[in-house]
């Protein structure tokens, strides 16, 4: 049987500026941020800074994450980061022309080495051009008809 000892002085105290951060407002919030970050939160969303405010607050407490776990997760990030790079890959040879039709105009980009060219102007992935042309955020593949890892099907 595992019996839970009372919360000590420390303890009481994080619990209780944790549960003052439900409490605050947003201006509350970004303020609180900026104290225990030094930078401007910008747009983040409320439920996302009141948990890193949380975790924020017991690692100054507690201390945070050791030097050998850091650099255990720098590495696996990084592998997940090249992993991520490599399977998204277009391949798509440079000079290649994308067309699409939106609302009943035709778009037509360019393949180049450094980016795609769209209406004269370079953007750096397909979901930018994407989002330039239907002015919201959608995946630039799936906008153009590409899918990565999927091989076309042969008509039959």
């Amino acid at each position: 049987m595992v019996t839970k000892s009372k919360p000590t002085t420390k303890e009481q105290s994080v619990l209780k500026q944790i549960d003052q951060l439900n409490q605050m407002s947003t201006r509350d919030l970004h303020q609180k941020w900026q104290d225990l970050f030094g930078t401007d939160p910008g747009k983040l969303g409320r439920q996302y800074m009141i948990r890193r405010l949380a975790y924020r607050l017991q690692e100054l407490v507690y201390g945070g994450l050791s030097r050998k776990a850091r650099k255990q997760f720098k590495e696996l990030t990084e592998v997940t980061k090249a992993k991520t790079k490599a399977s998204q890959v277009t391949n798509l040879q440079v000079g290649t022309r994308l067309v699409r039709e939106w609302h009943g105009q035709k778009y037509e980009t360019i393949v180049q080495e450094n980016g795609y060219l769209h209406g004269g102007k370079t953007y750096r992935s397909l979901s930018a051009v994407a989002r330039a042309i239907t002015g919201r955020h959608c995946g630039g593949r799936r906008f153009f008809g590409l899918k990565p890892g999927e091989k076309r099907r042969q008509r039959q």
